[in-house]
């Protein structure tokens, strides 16, 4: 095999290694939408405001996101997409928001005792922190196989 044949031959791998892990990391849009909702999980009902349209939103986003992950799926199944290898450190990281995102935002931080201020506060905490970890996660998945092939 001819050095440039060999050349072609790890760039089209490389390229089919780089389309694989951009579909198995989860959009930017899709982790946004997955902490909004559970920042909005984290707020009582009582502050809602009329109509909960901040749950209507959060609910038709989530619905809206799993829409796009199967149109870039080419509307197969989901589970037929590529999954990542996580380390310790990411999974550890999506544990983390997955404690704060669906425990102890909705569970332990929503108090008809506190007020509207308090409890948008808390919930937008929420999703900062829900977000924070999943953007690291991905950060640190897509540092990772970047270093697979060295450019």
């Amino acid at each position: 095999m001819s050095p440039g044949a060999a050349r072609e031959q790890l760039g089209e791998a490389r390229q089919a290694h780089d389309a694989a892990a951009r579909r198995a990391l989860a959009p930017a849009w899709l982790i946004l939408v997955l902490s909004f909702f559970s920042g909005e999980l984290a707020v009582p009902s009582a502050y809602k405001g009329p109509g909960d349209v901040v749950s209507i939103v959060a609910v038709v986003l989530v619905v809206g996101a799993l829409v796009g992950m199967s149109a870039r799926n080419q509307w197969r199944a989901l589970r037929s997409m590529p999954t990542p290898r996580w380390n310790v450190t990411e999974v550890a990281l999506i544990c983390v928001a997955v404690l704060v995102g669906a425990g102890a935002g909705p569970h332990l931080l929503v108090s008809p005792s506190n007020s509207a201020l308090v409890s948008w506060g808390l919930g937008a905490a929420v999703a900062v922190i829900v977000a924070g970890c999943l953007f690291a996660a991905n950060a640190s998945y897509r540092h990772r196989i970047a270093r697979v092939w060295p450019r």
